[in-house]
């Protein structure tokens, strides 16, 4: 049976179902509409000619919904990795999405708190608590929201200060010693002004992943802090003010991957010249032959990483526990003008992020490569914008800029590796096995300035036709600087001094100009006295120009059914490479993507307002997709990024609201995708050539005709709750729901292919009519399924993959004032 198919008949029986329910049974509520400013407006979501998936606070709190991996749970059409090799979340909605780990890198996705953007997903990881509203918008948006939103966005709206007093605290205590304790107090403080205190702590005494080489050892424990305070100021009766600042703190311990067998997915060997896996082993030749002891298949919990690393040329020792010391601080402000012909709304704010966490890779207790991350982050933006609105008419206008700067250094470990003293053990032939790389530091700053106007006219035609046009101009400018320099071990140093002749200096930079035409290309220098300056810090800048706009039709078949057709365009512009840079070529930058969507979809409300169905079909030209690849160095095919030239996407999305009797609420969503490859030769491998200094070979594959990566082809989720008296004024309810997530092949890298997974999650409750208190019993992932939502193959050797959570299971409790 086709997936197709399998989507076609979840969507048919939803409606046989509704259809089918007669007279008898109780009386069922209607569905209450949630409200969305999804277009920088209150509206109602059933009204609007666009794709939204909406999570209102009560909601977020009887799923458990604590991040936003539980956020793309159920959401179809949505996935985040959000516990990525390099602690660097990845987010793709309807198959677009930018598979990079690094810092520096923009999301497709654009990422939102109370309508300010997140440019970097790395800022996005941290607790969420005391939300009002959480919107997931599908397709570009790109003429009322900028920063890179070609896949769509994700919008965090927080509770606001309230004119009457209110308190809340909600606690629960879990698996591995989890306690998770959330609280807000919110009121009146004087005539005029309104404040509110949100805070939310999650501690645990137990780590969730067991060492496979060293009994007892374990990782996962969680610290984390995040408070927020807001103060609202009525400046009169048409304007006010709303100040918010916030600051979260995070040292938990990061996940360590899990180290699997190629031959699982039917890869024999690893690429040319490394030896295959069934003669995987250590440099003193222990494991010969073997399948290693660090695999792991089948079991959430099994894991492996390096605690500690010794240099064996100076002797230093390094704690490489993966585990993070993050810190967030933030202030926003919001003024609010009532014109009387129109609201002038300005949105100021200013967020640092400090990081210094560190990650093992390679999902192995050997030093094959972890990272220590050690990041400053700023980011200032500032909105401008006038709307109005007549009988007829609504228009929006404004301004945008913003401003910030990514200062990164980190640490590179690989004494384990096929770089390393793991050389003559992989089969790798010299210099490597005579000239081992144990460390490496790499430095970059990036500065990036976007600028922006836009503005979108919404008019009446008739009582029945909306016509929707936006547009958006926007500038940006990156500017880079950066080099992969000698760890202070000297050990790439003398690597390149035996390669080259040059007399490099340990802390020295070692990013080897191979640009051709350089006057100091490697191959220009190589032996004569200018020999270093081939090693040098690379300094470039990009800058785009790019209109993008919006095009809709809504018509009203019915106060009851919506339909809509849109035409929309977004683009995310080039980027840096923030791996270790060997090259300077390897640092050149990547292309802007574009993509242009066509959607039609339906909104509709049935049986008397007791159930909601929506339905959307849309189609993606996307151009020049930015994707990870292969970039070839003279330490081999290492991590890179480019662009895909030419690609299409197909899909079909639905979700359902249904309360067939009372108590009864049934929620179902599906996304089907087809997703195709027209034209990309993916770099896989090559050889450089140390006589000349130049790449002399580059392997390629031709993957058109294959899938995008991190893009199910079928993903679907189905909810029920029931809710019902017991006397006494209490009330019970009963809660469960079904996850399926299809595979995600990868076009080129099997390795990084991911197999497909259900997870369960049920809730039995009990509290009190008025809603002043409940206790919660709850598990995720009921059955205990081992799965991955991401896998990868190192750069140094060897598969990994991002296993999720085991089974968990505990107690909430929430009291109301």
């Amino acid at each position: 049976m086709s997936r197709f198919k399998t989507l076609t008949q979840l969507y048919s029986c939803g409606i046989a179902a509704a259809l089918g329910v007669g007279a008898t049974g109780q009386v069922a509520a209607q569905i209450e509409e949630v409200v969305v400013t999804a277009q920088k407006r209150a509206q109602g979501i059933n009204d609007l000619g666009i794709t939204v998936n909406a999570f209102a606070g009560e909601t977020l709190r009887d799923l458990g919904i604590l991040s936003a991996e539980d956020i793309a749970t159920y959401t179809p059409g949505l996935s985040v990795n959000a516990a990525g090799a390099t602690g660097v979340p990845v987010y793709t909605i309807r198959g677009v999405g930018f598979q990079d780990l690094t810092t520096s890198s923009s999301s497709t996705v654009g990422i939102y708190f109370d309508e300010v953007a997140i440019p970097y997903t790395v800022m996005s990881r941290g607790a969420l608590f005391d939300i009002q509203r959480v919107e997931v918008l599908k397709g570009p948006q790109g003429d009322l929201y900028g920063r890179n939103t070609t896949a769509g966005q994700i919008n965090y709206i927080s509770n606001k200060p309230t004119d009457q007093f209110e308190a809340g605290i909600l606690g629960s205590y879990g698996r591995f010693q989890e306690l998770n304790v959330e609280g807000h107090v919110s009121g009146p403080l004087t005539e005029g002004v309104q404040g509110r205190f949100a805070f939310r702590t999650v501690q645990s005494g137990e780590g969730w992943q067991k060492s496979l080489t060293r009994p007892g050892d374990t990782l996962g424990e969680k610290d984390v802090m995040a408070v927020r305070g807001q103060l609202n100021f009525d400046l009169n009766q048409d304007a006010s003010l709303l100040i918010s600042a916030s600051y979260g703190d995070d040292r938990s311990d990061n996940m360590a991957q899990t180290a699997y067998d190629g031959r699982d997915i039917g890869i024999e060997e690893f690429s040319v010249p490394y030896n295959g896996l069934d003669q995987y082993r250590l440099p003193t030749g222990s494991n010969f032959g073997e399948t290693p002891p660090w695999y792991s298949t089948g079991d959430n919990r099994r894991a492996d990483w390096t605690n500690e690393w010794t240099s064996p040329l100076n002797g230093e020792t390094v704690s490489l526990r993966p585990e993070r010391d993050n810190q967030r601080y933030g202030i926003y402000g919001k003024l609010e003008w009532n014109l009387d012909w129109a609201t002038l709304t300005s949105i100021t704010s200013y967020d640092e992020f400090e990081r210094s966490e560190t990650n093992d890779v390679d999902g192995t207790h050997l030093s094959i490569q972890e990272n220590i991350n050690i990041t400053d982050l700023s980011v200032f933006s500032q909105e401008l914008r006038l709307s109005g609105e007549s009988n007829k008419m609504f228009w929006i206008a404004g301004l945008y800029y913003s401003e910030d700067e990514v200062d990164e250094f980190y640490n590179f470990f690989m004494q384990d590796a096929l770089f390393g003293d793991g050389a003559a053990a992989w089969g790798l032939p010299l210099p490597f096995a005579s000239n081992p790389i144990y460390r490496l530091h790499t430095k970059y700053k990036q500065e990036t300035e976007s600028a922006a106007a836009f503005g979108r006219v919404e008019y009446q035609l008739t009582d029945r036709v909306r016509l929707t046009l936006g547009a958006r101009y926007t500038e940006e400018k990156r500017d880079w600087a950066g080099c992969t320099f000698d760890a202070g071990d000297g050990s790439l140093a003398s690597f390149w001094n035996a390669q080259f002749g040059s007399t490099l200096q340990p802390g020295d930079c070692g990013t080897l100009n191979d640009i051709a035409g350089s006057p100091t290309n490697i191959s220009s220098v190589a032996g004569t006295p200018r020999v270093n300056e081939a090693f040098q810090v690379f300094e470039t800048d990009i800058s785009t120009e790019k209109w993008m706009w919006r095009a809709g039709l809504d018509y009203a078949f019915s106060g009851d059914l919506l339909g809509y057709a849109t035409i929309s365009t977004g683009f995310k512009s080039g980027g840096f490479n923030g791996n270790n840079s060997n090259t300077t070529a390897q640092l050149q930058p990547y292309k802007p993507e574009e993509l242009t969507a066509y959607e039609l979809g339906l909104k509709s409300t049935l049986l008397d307002g007791n159930m909601q169905l929506n339905i959307a079909g849309f189609f993606y030209d996307y151009e020049d997709k930015q994707e990870s690849e292969r970039s070839i160095t003279p330490v081999g095919a290492i991590g890179g990024l480019g662009n895909v030239p030419k690609s299409e996407i197909t899909g079909l999305e639905f979700d359902l609201q249904w309360t067939p009797v009372s108590g009864l609420v049934i929620a179902a969503g599906a996304s089907w995708l087809e997703t195709e490859i027209k034209r990309w030769d993916a770099v896989v491998d090559g050889t450089f050539d140390f006589a000349t200094g130049q790449v002399s070979e580059v392997i390629t594959v031709d993957a058109s005709g294959q899938e995008l990566p991190q893009a199910p082809e079928l993903s679907y989720n189905i909810l029920a709750t029931y809710e019902w008296s017991v006397g006494n004024g209490l009330v019970a309810s009963i809660s469960g729901d079904m996850n399926y997530t299809d595979d995600m092949p990868d076009p080129v890298r099997p390795q990084n292919s991911v197999e497909s997974y259900t997870l369960y999650n049920a809730r039995l409750g009990l509290g009190n009519a008025a809603g002043d208190w409940r206790a919660l019993l709850w598990s995720r992932n009921l059955t205990d399924e081992y799965y991955y939502p991401a896998a990868f193959g190192g750069v140094n050797g060897g598969f990994a993959r991002s296993v999720g959570m085991p089974r968990t299971y505990g107690v909430s409790l929430e009291y109301n004032f």
